[in-house]
């Protein structure tokens, strides 16, 4: 019975961090997530790389190969993430908004899932960037 409660409970705080972050800026972020992330994106044929830097509030995106997003880094918004996900926005250069849907590996050192761009997603993949 506890574990439905825990279960509810963790569900009912992702539905609410979510909407907060719909409304607005509002950020909720696991620590986990704090840094550089660097890998690759993958859209049928084509691919590139990517760097993502997430700080409590805010963060910044960069694709490499990527001409309708831009060549500069872009800025990311409605940032949520748990300890189950990691979701956010940012609008390319052609205005257009991709969202992205990553989920953790069990130690918090990759990012995988997919981006959201128009009616297209591409696959991806990061690494914690480490300063050893």
């Amino acid at each position: 019975m506890n574990h439905i409660k825990c279960t509810f409970l963790n569900v009912f705080l992702l539905i609410f961090s979510l909407a907060n972050a719909a409304d607005g800026d509002h950020s909720v972020i696991d620590s986990h997530f704090l840094g550089s992330w660097k890998g690759t994106w993958l859209e049928g044929m084509s691919s590139g790389k990517v760097t993502l830097e997430v700080r409590e509030s805010s963060g910044e995106l960069f694709f490499t190969t990527r001409p309708a997003f831009g060549t500069q880094s872009t800025p990311i918004a409605k940032i949520v993430g748990n300890e189950k996900q990691l979701r956010f926005q940012t609008v390319g250069a052609d205005g257009h908004v991709v969202r992205f849907d990553l989920k953790p590996s069990k130690d918090y050192q990759k990012l995988k899932g997919k981006a959201y761009y128009d009616s297209l997603h591409m696959e991806m993949e990061l690494s914690l960037v480490t300063s050893d």
